[in-house]
């Protein structure tokens, strides 16, 4: 074996061993939505009780952030101190900024969608201005990689994927297709050909979705919060759209809409269970708990007040655990319920001898192949 290559290799192992010491030390990140405020009191579109949030949230050190939508009112303010769009998200900028401060661009990183209060708050058609004053506050800051099939179509700067350490997290944008008929009747549909597509190609331990609306309803069932709509080809595209997400790794899909935090387990039709978290409510009015469970929805936990959740990842696990906001004094609590979430077996152990051998592997075929053990055999339908 030529000498310089060898030690090329070995160079190249040593690297993979501090870089693989560096993904398994343990790190967290946040998640939480509706930040907006309630339309009687705000007079800027976002709620009072962000800035305790994101002040509490950046006392925990979490390496990102996720929100889950409805970051204002939009155009959902009291008539009479309505201000900008614009000036609403600058609100909510300064709000976040023991997060992240947007002046300086420095801080945690912060990943957001758009809610229906980012869109129209009344799932009618969009606001052509309150979608270019959102773009114009966030695009700079997600991955500018979402689908782009051209100017009435390009999602960049509203969908977007990342991984981060072990983590591949997909953001996805509900509000591009609208479509007003007796059986849909607003936003129900989503580019999932696009979003199955990121996490196939994807390899990492953690697989997380993320988008504002639930895909499974633990309660208020209506066709508005029902995504992807309530008819026959509703629920058919739900079930196809969960087993694609499932059979590709997903383990935890983010989302808000309901103002409270609540943790639901489903199972897809190829023995993929998937964690619905509804993040927590980052300030909006507080909707009450009132259970209706989808079929095969299963309700883990529950409550109904201000805060967030932490998740914190591991080499052999993920777990995620509760923060809630007591208002009265601004005390915090951690719940005691933890979600605990196992990686997909995707990621050799960091070791020497198993970090050589993909990597002669490599240069002897040229590419890695994906290899996902805890998958069953069985081809899913492509979405389209």
């Amino acid at each position: 074996m030529n000498t310089k290559w060898m030690l090329g290799i070995v160079a190249w192992a040593a690297m993979s061993l501090l870089s693989a010491s560096t993904l398994g030390a343990d790190w967290s990140f946040a998640m939480l939505g509706d930040t907006r405020g309630e339309r009687s009191s705000t007079t800027n579109g976002v709620s009072t009780y962000l800035r305790t949030i994101a002040e509490k949230i950046a006392s925990l050190n979490p390496e990102l952030v996720l929100v889950g939508g409805d970051l204002i009112n939009g155009n959902d303010t009291n008539t009479s101190s309505q201000v900008s769009f614009a000036q609403q998200y600058a609100s909510w900028k300064h709000a976040m900024s023991p997060v992240f401060d947007y002046t300086s661009n420095t801080g945690i990183p912060i990943y957001p969608v758009r809610g229906n209060h980012d869109n129209e708050t009344g799932e009618l058609a969009p606001i052509p201005e309150l979608k270019q004053a959102y773009y114009d506050a966030f695009s700079a800051y997600v991955p500018f990689n979402g689908p782009n099939y051209g100017a009435t179509n390009d999602q960049r700067g509203f969908t977007w994927s990342f991984t981060h350490n072990n983590v591949t997290i997909v953001g996805a944008d509900q509000y591009f297709y609208y479509n007003l008929t007796p059986e849909q009747d607003g936003y129900h549909e989503l580019d999932r050909a696009w979003v199955a597509q990121q996490f196939q190609l994807a390899n990492s331990a953690y697989e997380v979705f993320m988008a504002h609306v639930p895909i499974f309803m633990t309660q208020g069932q209506h066709t508005p919060e029902h995504f992807f709509g309530d008819n026959a080809a509703g629920f058919t595209t739900r079930s196809n759209f969960w087993n694609a997400l499932g059979t590709n790794g997903v383990q935890l899909y983010v989302t808000g809409h309901l103002h409270n935090e609540t943790v639901a387990r489903t199972t897809n039709d190829y023995g993929n269970s998937i964690i619905q978290l509804l993040a927590g409510n980052g300030g909006a009015p507080v909707d009450p708990v009132i259970v209706d469970l989808d079929p095969g929805v299963e309700l883990l936990y529950t409550n109904a007040l201000y805060g967030f959740s932490l998740a914190t990842v591991k080499a052999d696990e993920m777990t995620i655990e509760y923060y809630s906001l007591h208002t009265g004094d601004n005390s915090w609590t951690k719940d005691s319920y933890v979600t605990h979430i196992s990686p997909n077996q995707t990621v050799p152990e960091a070791s020497s001898v198993v970090l050589l051998a993909p990597a002669m592997a490599a240069l002897m075929a040229g590419r890695f192949r994906k290899r996902r053990r805890n998958r069953p055999s069985v081809r899913v339908p492509r979405i389209t």
